[in-house]
């Protein structure tokens, strides 16, 4: 860990304990260059490799050995309205621990299984409501945080699952580990967080609005604010998540594709343009997870100002280790220091140079492993 983190950097160890994607279009679209543009985030293949050989360049852990699932299957949810999938891979007897992604709306991975030992864990993902291949795809209609936390709950049961051993969880996905685990303290004994946000008019307007990542990227953001017209540059969140709904892909198209550059601008430490570029001009390509994203950030995620900060005493019993890239412009690392002295048996663990995306730092990817395997 401390090559990962840097010189001085606290430890990992947690606290003592009192079928590849297939969205509709079939092969064509599992090559498309980004599964969508959440806060997440995803790579490219080509880009991937090289950020592997760069962390075995740098001794850095790299992600565990690929697994095929046990099971895979197509959970129907409480209120009928949508189809999850999901899969359990790993070890049968293991550890079960549920890893939720990020986005909102970019669905799972199989390199998210490969975070976790399989030995040690049987390692259950599913994609949450109109993200990845839970049907229908890209709607956003009964799509809210308290039914996603609903759907957790629910595969729990489905799946035999007396209590989560480990609730992972990255970018929104803490955000919905934090908001299950507050609802259901009693079925989640370890939670495993990363590049955290927690939803507030104060983080989403970084985000969006002036004042915040857009003066580290000056160019970016006025291009991202001149795809609007002048009078809705002042509210830029809903502007976008009105042409993202519409079904004129003449409105929506070009909107997915000036949202999705500046997000993969702020996502690394180091943006690269002309892969920006390349990305963003196929935005039929793109998925929906911009629509998603914008259907949270205009709701404030579901959430109360502050809500998951205020009801951290719910879980307060729970060890919590905390990871965050101390370079994050999406989600700045006050957000993880704010969470860590809320919550009385958490860690914390800043990664050094470190954006917000596991997949584009390979020292925070390997922080991340350490901490998962520190629950095992």
């Amino acid at each position: 860990a401390g090559s990962a983190l840097g010189a001085g950097a606290p430890p990992v160890a947690p606290p003592a304990a009192p079928p590849p994607r297939n969205r509709r279009g079939g092969e064509r679209r599992r090559q498309k260059l980004v599964t969508c543009v959440g806060l997440f985030g995803s790579f490219g293949n080509s880009r991937a490799s090289l950020l592997c050989e760069e962390a075995r360049s740098q001794n850095l852990r790299d992600l565990h050995p690929a697994t095929e699932p046990l099971e895979t299957g197509f959970l129907k949810t409480a209120d009928g309205k949508h189809e999850l999938y999901y899969e359990v891979s790993g070890n049968p007897a293991g550890k079960p621990a549920i890893f939720l992604h990020g986005g909102p709306g970019d669905g799972c991975s199989p390199k998210h299984k490969r975070l976790f030992d399989p030995n040690a864990y049987r390692i259950i993902t599913f994609d949450q409501r109109g993200a990845g291949k839970s049907r229908p795809c890209g709607s956003i209609d009964d799509n809210t945080t308290a039914h996603l936390v609903e759907d957790i709950e629910l595969l729990r049961r489905h799946l035999n699952v007396d209590s989560w051993g480990l609730v992972a969880g990255g970018s929104w996905g803490s955000t919905l580990a934090l908001a299950y685990a507050q609802a259901h303290p009693a079925m989640v004994r370890g939670l495993a967080l990363y590049s955290v946000f927690l939803p507030s008019r104060r983080s989403i307007d970084w985000l969006y609005l002036p004042g915040g990542a857009g003066d580290f990227y000056p160019e970016a953001y006025e291009k991202f604010l001149s795809h609007l017209p002048v009078a809705e540059r002042a509210s830029p969140v809903e502007a976008y998540y009105t042409r993202l709904r519409s079904s004129d892909s003449a409105l929506c198209l070009p909107a997915r594709a000036a949202l999705g550059s500046w997000v993969l601008t702020c996502l690394a430490l180091t943006p690269d343009p002309e892969w920006i570029a390349m990305v963003c001009s196929k935005p039929e390509e793109m998925g929906d997870g911009s629509l998603i994203e914008m259907h949270y950030m205009a709701n404030k995620a579901f959430l109360d100002e502050g809500q998951l900060l205020r009801d951290c005493d719910r879980i307060g019993h729970i060890p919590c280790a905390i990871v965050h890239g101390q370079n994050d412009m999406i989600c700045p690392p006050i957000g993880a220091w704010l969470l860590h002295k809320a919550l009385p048996l958490s860690t914390l663990a800043f990664a050094a140079e470190s954006g917000h995306s596991s997949g584009s730092a390979p020292k925070l990817r390997a922080v991340i492993v350490e901490m998962i395997d520190g629950f095992r």
